[in-house]
């Protein structure tokens, strides 16, 4: 879709008048650097020269002033509009599949103040996540908020997929994180939600946006919660006879009120593949690594304590520390090569939450779903962990990877969907809800009429509401 005054050249004139000709890219550099996000298919989309992602013009703007204007230019003419963060989401959502104008935030990355008394930061959006770490760790500080592509990943676009990190069981998800936020309408005005986030001046306009994944505005800054540094971290590591004995010790660790920071429990092919190559140790059963951390040292001992004898009284077989030690050291291997995976390779995670009482049906109607939807021909792998963990329950982790795939586009990507909806389709019968952190982007939108039920209807009624013109990423989320 092309603006009809001038097309390609009229868009980028006025995109150059909003934010000056050093921060505008024309279709043909534009088309090539906001090829594909992280997304297994639109990566072998570009690589087919059938890329996705099909901007017909690139903007980077500098305030929140000049995202505003884009915006409203995007609704001046007609054309969509998609937000880039770091493009490293694996669901599909930054990329702009129905042309138009890809607006990259990654030159609003001031840290516009800190409050030392109420350890609150007020971050630009498009900071990448490690950057912010770096800085506020110089001053003792930390975000907490520590996602795999933490290197890339920038503020919005955690917000926007609604991410997490390896620290959620204890600090939460990004929604979490969150006080407020600064944005602006899909037709073009600045908002800034409510201070915090506790409060009952009707509802909270700051979770709306958080998840939407730039359907329902731009989020161009926050006010994100701090803590200092930890003063003290402890590490144990438990394996376990069977996966349903190391889930129990889970939900007896969450639903007792112990928060460790870190509790991930790999199943055991994940335990003796992924896991066991990353931390170099043999670990040939289900296998569970505990972190807690804080202020206070002998606090800390006493929760991790606790949590260890709930492990062991449920059959957990205490190995080495250093174990757990090396995992957080290497906690970011998983995600280069030669652990992640690469072209002609076909990879994706079926990435489900559900309560306690689901969670082991869950577990196994999935991973059973992924395995016997594809022939032994295909040497599928499936490497599945439990991540992140709640009170009241916990999220399945299931990594395929198909070694080489075929060589034509069409029946790759075919053999994709068919293994991630068997994997879907199964959570949801067994009681999961979709998505835990990755968001939905492209991957998971044939889904989101099975997961909300007349819900959509709502949540389209918003979109509407909202952007009555269908600019802010249309189709995304299933909406417009």
């Amino acid at each position: 879709m092309v603006a009809e005054r001038g097309g390609n050249a009229y868009i980028v004139s006025r995109l150059t008048e909003i934010a000056g000709a050093g921060n505008v890219l024309a279709q043909p550099e534009a088309r090539v650097k906001y090829a594909n996000d992280q997304y297994w298919y639109a990566i072998a989309a570009t690589a087919a020269e059938q890329p996705l992602s099909k901007p017909d013009a690139a903007v980077t703007p500098e305030t929140v002033e000049q995202v505003a204007a884009v915006v409203r230019l995007a609704n001046e003419l007609n054309i969509p509009l998609t937000p880039w963060g770091g493009g490293s989401g694996v669901q599909g959502a930054a990329n702009a599949d129905r042309g138009g104008i890809v607006l990259d935030t990654r030159k609003m990355k001031a840290i516009r103040h800190i409050d030392d008394l109420s350890l609150t930061c007020t971050v630009e959006a498009g900071l990448a996540c490690r950057d912010f770490e770096a800085y506020l760790n110089t001053r003792g500080l930390t975000f907490t908020h520590y996602p795999a592509s933490t290197e890339w990943a920038t503020i919005g676009g955690s917000i926007g997929a609604r991410g997490s990190g390896v620290l959620s069981s204890k600090y939460g998800k990004i929604e979490d994180h969150v006080l407020s936020v600064e944005f602006v309408t899909p037709t073009g005005e600045i908002v800034h939600t409510p201070a915090v986030p506790r409060h009952a001046a009707g509802p909270e306009l700051t979770q709306l946006l958080i998840g939407s994944e730039g359907t329902l505005g731009v989020v161009t800054a926050a006010v994100v919660k701090l803590r200092w540094l930890p003063a003290k971290r402890t590490f144990g590591v438990y394996s376990f006879k069977s996966l349903e004995e190391g889930v129990e010790a889970g939900r007896k660790i969450m639903v007792s009120g112990l928060r460790p920071a870190v509790i991930r429990y790999y199943d055991a092919h994940a335990a003796s593949h992924s896991l066991a190559r990353a931390v170099e140790t043999p670990l040939p059963d289900p296998t569970m690594v505990l972190m807690f951390d804080g202020e206070y040292p002998a606090l800390v001992n006493a929760e991790a304590e606790t949590a260890f004898s709930i492990c062991r009284q449920h059959g957990g077989i205490e190995l080495p520390a250093s174990i757990g030690e090396t995992w957080w050291d290497r906690r970011y291997v998983f995600y280069y090569p030669p652990y992640a995976p690469e072209l002609p390779s076909i990879w994706g995670t079926v990435d489900v939450v559900a309560d306690f009482a689901h969670i082991n049906t869950v577990y196994h109607a999935t991973t059973r779903a992924i395995r016997e939807v594809v022939g032994p021909e295909w040497n599928l792998s499936l490497n599945t962990h439990f991540s992140h963990w709640y009170e009241w329950g916990s999220m399945i982790y299931a990594r395929m990877k198909i070694p080489t795939g075929p060589s034509d586009l069409a029946e790759a990507k075919a053999l994709h969907d068919k293994i991630i909806k068997a994997g879907v389709d199964a959570a949801l019968a067994a009681g999961a809800v979709i998505n835990d952190h990755h968001g939905v982007g492209l991957r998971l939108l044939p889904f989101m009429d099975a997961q909300y039920g007349a819900g959509m209807s709502a949540l389209s009624q918003i979109k509407h509401g909202l952007d009555p013109k269908n600019i802010l990423c249309p189709g995304k989320l299933g909406l417009g």
